[in-house]
């Protein structure tokens, strides 16, 4: 393999792998036991992943205009999620990094929408009477995957 094709595959791997530790920032897993060390992944099993998100046409080889729809796709993500933790920033008006009901109710857009309106409970998973980030990612994307209505 030629040096080229080796930064390739070194750039590809970092900046793949940089909006999935965004994403883990931005969307924070709850608390979990520790796994035993033969089931943690391993560097290995992540790169191949990655390798088989970028190669769309199998051929075990990555194009450049497969490293380049990789790129843009992993950056418009990066840049989703940069703009929903705004929103929600903004909506925490009392700054305790959650939404409570009344938080929720004010979220611009929700007024609009026709009855039956969204529930908050519907979306507090944890039902700790607060919508975390997590949450609130979940809410944005069921009410964009949601039909519009005439």
């Amino acid at each position: 393999m030629n040096i080229l094709r080796l930064s390739a595959l070194a750039a590809a791997f970092t900046l793949c792998a940089l909006p999935s530790a965004v994403q883990a920032q931005a969307l924070p897993a709850k608390p979990a036991a520790k796994q035993p060390a033969q089931q943690q992944p391993n560097l290995e099993q992540g790169i191949d992943q990655m390798f088989a998100a970028l190669d769309k046409d199998r051929n075990k080889q990555i194009s450049f205009e497969e490293f380049k729809n990789g790129v843009v796709a992993e950056r418009r993500q990066m840049l989703i999620i940069e703009q929903l933790r705004n929103k929600f920033k903004a909506a925490d008006k009392n700054g305790n990094s959650s939404l409570d009901a009344a938080e929720f109710g004010q979220l611009p857009g929700l007024q609009s929408l026709p009855a039956p309106k969204p529930v908050f409970a519907d979306y507090d998973l944890n039902k700790d009477k607060k919508m975390d980030f997590r949450e609130y990612v979940g809410f944005v994307s069921k009410m964009s995957a949601a039909p519009a209505k005439k």
